[in-house]
């Protein structure tokens, strides 16, 4: 019965991917169409594995190892054809059945990739991750209450995956089932206890459901603490992929990726290999230095930016001014912060680092303009938490303007830090007892 399950959901994309091959037809290994396309590394991993691969045409595993080299460095439709053939050899394999699947989404063949997903599914009923990606893709597709069964499904088999609980609660909402979501959300979220260090992109998913229910405070407390959605979730099913990528900008990128979804120590084994394939690459070059740095080599963390290729941005310039900071090199520091800020003069960061500088060189005048600043611009992205810091160091190091003053106590109103902020009020108050900003900001503390 299994088997039986397996083939009527398999074959419609077998025959989308080139059809089930006759016995007597012969067999040919997928490669990208355009070879002078190719890059030499991709060029050099693919010739290895296609002639593992012709030593042993009847090995479903050396099939699996080729798609996922092509898969890896986003040749997904050879791809597909690879991870095709390895299923015609062997048709229980649920990680090719799986990442054939991926393979044909990501070559915009939705369709054919939900039912691949099914397939594996067949194979792993009992893989929550599997069911939390089909409702992902279904609820991609508008597909709300095949969505809902399946992230479901996923939730049932594991209800301690937030991820999996993001995505239940979305599919819920899609549906107009907001007191349901709302109630799943609160089980892992509390805007009020900032003890509980739920992912910032859930906290989102809260806001909007607290204003689709009218609860128009509670929306605004959780939307403080909101961030952007996490896009990749960790799958064990494609555990293997990234030791295959062999592309100048599939690497970079993964790498790029890793460093801010982990951190800099589990991204440094690809960004040096980003970097040795790739060293023009402004960004992966600053990372790589930036965890040297962090592991205390401030030496060959200063070096690698000395021997820069390509044109700086700011990310080089800011980590060149950081480095110089930690080597007590303030004049240097000096130097390239300015180089930054010529680029950018709306990078808040920038003006961190330029404070501390100013502040290191004995100049609290400018620490504490330049902290102001930074205050100003972090309030015009709504960075609260960042915003009231850095107005709260001006403060410490100089007189802030009665703009900055009126920044700093919108910053402590939105964090939640009442008496902070009515103490900043009436520091205004008292220089401006009419001031229509003032009295609004009054306005929003709570009643004594």
């Amino acid at each position: 019965m299994r088997r039986l399950a397996l083939f009527l959901l398999i074959s419609p994309f077998l025959t989308s991917c080139g059809g089930v091959q006759p016995k007597e037809a012969k067999v040919t290994i997928p490669l990208p169409v355009d070879k002078s396309s190719v890059e030499p590394s991709v060029a050099r991993l693919l010739n290895q594995t296609s002639s593992e691969l012709r030593n042993s045409m009847e090995d479903p595993q050396k099939w699996l190892v080729h798609g996922s080299a092509l898969f890896a460095n986003a040749y997904y439709y050879e791809s597909a054809e690879s991870l095709r053939q390895a299923i015609t050899l062997k048709s229980e394999m649920p990680q090719a059945t799986y990442l054939l699947a991926t393979a044909l989404w990501k070559a915009n063949k939705q369709e054919d990739g939900i039912v691949a997903l099914q397939a594996a599914l067949v194979l792993i009923p009992e893989y929550d991750m599997g069911w939390r990606l089909l409702a992902e893709w279904q609820l991609e597709r508008g597909e709300t209450a095949d969505a809902e069964v399946s992230a479901r499904r996923a939730f049932d088999l594991n209800p301690g995956r937030i991820g999996t609980r993001y995505i239940l609660a979305q599919s819920l909402m899609d549906d107009g089932k907001y007191e349901e979501a709302l109630h799943l959300l609160e089980e892992t979220i509390s805007v009020k206890n900032s003890v509980k260090k739920a992912p910032r992109w859930i906290y989102t998913l809260a806001s909007q459901c607290y204003r689709q229910l009218g609860m128009t405070e509670q929306s605004e407390e959780a939307l403080l603490q909101s961030g952007p959605p996490f896009v990749d979730w960790p799958d064990p099913m494609y555990k293997h992929i990234p030791n295959l990528i062999a592309g100048k900008a599939e690497l970079a990128e993964y790498a790029m990726h890793l460093y801010h979804a982990t951190g800099p120590s589990k991204a440094k084994p690809f960004l040096i290999k980003a970097f040795k394939i790739n060293p023009e690459h402004v960004n992966v070059r600053v990372a790589l230095s930036i965890v040297l740095q962090a592991e205390g080599n401030l030496d060959q963390s200063k070096k690698l930016l000395e021997e820069m290729q390509g044109e700086p941005n700011s990310n080089y310039w800011k980590q060149y001014a950081g480095i110089c900071i930690g080597r007590d090199e303030l004049s240097e520091a000096s130097a390239h912060i300015s180089k930054a800020l010529a680029l950018d003069g709306e990078d808040a960061n920038a003006r961190d680092i330029a404070a501390v500088i100013a502040n290191k060189q004995g100049n609290t005048a400018e620490a504490s303009r330049q902290w102001e600043e930074a205050g100003k611009l972090y309030i015009k992205t709504e960075t609260w938490d960042k915003a009231e810091l850095s107005l709260a160091f001006a403060e410490e190091n100089g007189e802030l303007t009665f703009a900055g003053s009126e920044a700093l106590a919108l910053a402590q109103i939105e964090m939640g830090h009442a008496l902070q902020a009515r103490t900043t009020i009436q520091k205004l108050l008292k220089k401006d007892p009419s001031n229509e900003k003032a009295l609004e900001l009054q306005s929003r503390l709570p009643t004594e």
